[in-house]
């Protein structure tokens, strides 16, 4: 497909990725006129407003709050990180690869703490793997295609991922379910019921996910299972169920990974499978990841530090979650670097406190609160619509987001560059 940047004349993208959220969708079709999208297609509601975003856009950088052009906010924002001891550069999720990697850069020569939302959203779960609880994954590609039990456990996909049913778990043909959502059995364990068709439904408390858990594994193993008493028919029929299957995945999302009593929940849920998997099935877990690229983030750290977020290069690459987080260094950093993240909205008041004690750099597409409040707002191209990029899908595979119209915004890897070789003069 030719670039956004050939001229005017109409513009068909048949294979086009959406940025949105991470199933990274790569079968959208959009016809480009005039530098304008004229038609979406194979898109939700979520990628249309993604594609579209017309409102809600920084019109200018400004420094202090006031306008400014990107020479002066450029280097503003480079004077702050150079007085700077232990500056944090947060966010990434919604950035392209290329734009993570100069983040990293720059919080190796800051000698500074990076981290990304993963670390408040899915940190337990990482505790849980490093405490070696077994953990079974797979590409959605090979669970689209063997399949036949489908759990969504604390995850309603309806509202967060509308298209993940459709292209990954219960409607498409699949080599051991040719027919589709008829040829598997769906399963939805939740605090309130989820809008998709399902044959079983289990309503849990907030914080009862560990003890459902807990008596489907007794229940597999054949051990009396007594604290679910008034459900215990229920649960006996989705036990044989699940034992019944050769292959089957259970989604789980931040009901489960940040809900109450999450660390009891996760372990007893990866037990579970560990479990499935003892009796000569096939199970694997599959966590519920939101932005478009967090999996990108984690991949990067993990390739260049070994660790998937809240890395500390102020003393010999210090990795400890709940210290070397967001939520656990704000007293100790003396700047911050937000990227495609807005913590003011996502964080505690206290935390949102500790933040406006220091001067705030911030790179986003869009106005938010954080904007707000930054000494410097810079404005970039969004990925995937105004500029292209690399993005990892929630299974870890790499797709090309294209430039689909031009924007007088540069991408946010352009500016951390121009930041970065500001650093090093």
């Amino acid at each position: 497909m030719r670039d956004a940047t050939e001229g005017n004349t109409e513009r068909i993208y048949n294979a086009a990725v959406c940025p949105f959220c991470a199933c990274l969708c790569d079968d959208v079709v959009i016809r480009v006129r005039n530098n304008e999208i004229e038609e979406l297609r194979n898109v939700c509601r979520f990628g249309v407003a993604k594609f579209r975003s017309h409102q809600g856009r920084l019109k200018r950088p400004t420094v202090d709050g006031k306008p400014a052009n990107y020479e002066d906010a450029i280097a503003r924002a480079v004077d702050i990180l150079k007085g700077a001891s232990k500056p944090l550069i947060y966010g990434l999720s919604n950035s392209s690869y290329e734009a993570q990697q100069v983040a990293l850069r720059i919080a190796k020569y800051k000698r500074g703490v990076i981290d990304v939302s993963e670390s408040i959203c899915h940190n337990l779960l990482y505790a849980a793997l490093k405490a070696h609880y077994p953990f079974y994954y797979a590409l959605l590609d090979e669970i689209r295609d063997k399949a036949t039990v489908i759990v969504y456990w604390g995850s309603n996909p309806v509202v967060s991922h509308p298209r993940h049913l459709a292209r990954y778990s219960v409607y498409p043909a699949g080599r051991y379910a040719m027919k589709g959502v008829t040829d598997r059995t769906i399963i939805a364990i939740d605090v309130i019921e989820p809008g998709f068709k399902k044959q079983w439904f289990v309503q849990v408390k907030p914080g009862e996910d560990a003890m459902i858990a807990n008596t489907l594994t007794q229940l597999l193993k054949g051990e009396p299972a007594g604290e679910c008493n008034q459900r215990i028919t229920e649960l006996r029929d989705i036990a044989d169920k699940l034992r019944s299957a050769m292959y089957g995945v259970i989604f789980i999302g931040l009901g489960v990974l940040a809900g109450a009593n999450a660390d009891e929940n996760i372990k007893a849920i990866l037990t579970l499978v560990d479990t499935l998997n003892k009796t000569g099935r096939r199970y694997v877990i599959f966590p519920m990841k939101g932005h478009y690229n967090v999996m990108g983030a984690v991949l990067l750290l993990m390739r260049e530090t070994g660790y998937p977020f809240g890395v500390d290069f102020s003393s010999d690459k210090r990795f400890e979650p709940g210290k070397t987080t967001v939520m656990g260094v704000l007293k100790e950093v003396d700047a911050a670097l937000i990227v495609g993240a807005d913590p003011v909205a996502s964080l505690p008041a206290a935390k949102v406190r500790d933040l406006l004690d220091i001067p705030l750099i911030v790179l986003d597409p869009f106005e938010s609160p954080t904007m707000s409040i930054a000494s410097v707002a810079l404005p970039v191209a969004i990925t995937g619509v105004e500029s292209e990029g690399i993005a990892y899908r929630m299974d870890g595979l790499p797709l090309k987001l294209d430039k689909i119209i031009n924007s007088e915004y540069p991408s946010d890897k352009a500016l951390l560059e121009q930041i970065y070789e500001g650093l090093q003069q």
